[in-house]
């Protein structure tokens, strides 16, 4: 191994400890996102292909380091309490529904999992996330709170401990069922896709959806008038983000030493 190999060494340091400074800056700047799941970086080395395996004196030499992947943190974040009766927050495992709907009723695409619950009712009376989605019952379509916006038939909406949406009818009579949150569970929720806007997709290692309701032996129970916060920690965050700074102004150093090096042997030959 030379000196050259030794500076490519450090300059693979540099690449895998920026790319990880890049997963930390995101976890911070998502420390108040709700229902946001932190990422972790994992390091693998990296072996040179040139030197023999079988031998037990001979094995291959290091050549650096790289990133094997990203996980994501699936523990669950601080309850956050709101005065709006449609926020949800997940007391436990499972995911919240969603999937797109271009027009109102109409569903479309991939379905989306998500532990952020600040819904609304959109004009068409549909309960909707912040881009839009429906929520999903636990038929799996699209929850309608509110058949007729214009001219509303019901009033003081809450949503209990099942995820039930019930509203009281204008016209007066008892409290009307409006629909259930579906709530689902993965055998490997680490193999849960992030599709950004706190939106995960099903991946190939997730295993099959399990779905359900809320408060059963697998899933947690609904929360109402309440948001899951970001699960960031920003103090170990920030303890993390000074040794990665550590060790990429060590890589850099073992360039810089490795180039002083060099210039050592070109001044010999002159």
């Amino acid at each position: 191994m030379g000196i050259s190999t030794a500076m490519y060494i450090g300059v693979s340091g540099l690449n895998s400890f920026g790319n990880a400074m890049t997963v930390l800056s995101d976890n911070i700047a998502n420390s108040n996102t709700t229902g946001y799941k932190a990422s972790e970086v994992r390091f693998g080395d990296l072996v040179s292909s040139f030197y023999v395996t079988q031998g037990i004196d001979n094995d291959r030499q290091g050549s650096g380091t790289s990133l094997l992947g990203i996980s994501t943190d699936f523990s669950q974040g601080p309850t956050q309490t709101t005065s709006v009766w449609s926020d949800v927050a997940i007391n436990g495992t499972g995911f919240l529904n969603v999937q797109l709907m271009p027009t109102a009723g109409t569903l479309t695409g991939s379905v989306y999992y998500t532990r952020d619950g600040s819904f609304h009712m959109d004009a068409d009376g549909y309960l909707v996330n912040s881009q839009g989605y429906a929520v999903l019952n636990s038929g799996g379509a699209a929850i309608q709170v509110e058949p007729t916006p214009a001219t509303p038939q019901y009033t003081n909406y809450t949503i209990d401990s099942d995820g039930i949406i019930w509203a009281t009818p204008i016209a007066g009579g008892v409290e009307v069922n409006r629909g259930q949150l579906r709530i689902t569970t993965f055998p490997n929720q680490d193999g849960l896709i992030r599709n950004g806007s706190n939106l995960f997709t099903l991946g190939p290692e997730a295993g099959t959806a399990v779905n359900g309701v809320a408060n059963t032996t697998s899933t947690g129970a609904i929360l109402s008038r309440a948001i899951e916060g970001s699960n960031v920690d920003i103090a170990s965050e920030l303890v993390t983000m000074i040794i990665y700074q550590a060790d990429y102004t060590a890589n850099s150093k073992s360039i810089t030493v490795g180039d002083n090096m060099l210039n050592v042997v070109i001044n010999l030959i002159q």
